[in-house]
């Protein structure tokens, strides 16, 4: 059983800077049960719909993957990785397949983008897929949960492309893991405001 995370949205002094401060990721191996239920999945579905979207494109969408389809998954993921390196050994593909298990909720976020608009670039629409990420991340820590976003090289096969049904223009940007964590976080340090901001000075930089 996870610790008891007590919800922003249950506090006095809820404040959204402070949950978007407060956020971190949480490793699929820290998230245990309870998991979100339906009901706050929609929540969260809901919150990364209010996301962005310049042209209303909406280019993006996710999957749910249910516990009792994680069996196939774990098929899925022993496949793909054979498929990138057919001699690997028994102890690769079963880690592989572990991958399929962790997280009580494990969804997927796909990328539709429509490379013939030019009223938004395709990069408004790649921007508009990060934003929708974060704010079912910072949901997801608003609500008491931990999180995490995961790719990596399987979600480029064949064999995993064919099995999500993916068409041609979709690209499956990541999986999100999402539990109750079961230790305390550690925390990256993250850069001073000064760091990462600058000042035009007006003219023209030649």
């Amino acid at each position: 059983m996870g610790l008891a995370f007590k919800p922003y949205k249950d506090s006095p002094d809820y404040n959204v800077i402070d949950v978007i401060l407060d956020r971190h990721s949480v490793s699929p191996k820290r998230l245990d049960f309870p998991g979100p239920d339906e009901i706050q999945i929609h929540t969260m579905i809901s919150a990364a719909a209010a996301a962005p979207d310049h042209g209303k494109l909406r280019p993006w969408r996710f999957i749910q993957f249910p516990t009792e389809h994680r069996k196939a998954l774990a098929d899925i993921f022993e496949a793909a990785l054979l498929e990138r390196l057919p001699a690997a050994d028994q102890d690769s593909l079963n880690r592989a397949r572990e991958k399929a298990s962790r997280a009580p909720v494990l969804l997927g976020l796909i990328l539709n983008l429509n490379a013939d608009a030019t009223i938004p670039h395709i990069d408004d629409q790649i921007a508009s897929g990060g934003a929708a990420l974060q704010n079912l991340l910072l949901a997801t820590h608003a609500m008491g949960f931990g999180a995490r976003a995961l790719s990596g090289q399987a979600v480029r096969t064949n064999v995993f492309r064919k099995a999500l049904g993916l068409s041609d223009s979709e690209t499956f940007l990541c999986f999100i893991a999402i539990g109750t964590p079961t230790a305390a976080p550690k925390r990256n340090q993250r850069p001073a405001p000064e760091t990462i901001l600058s000042q035009w000075n007006g003219k023209p930089n030649t």
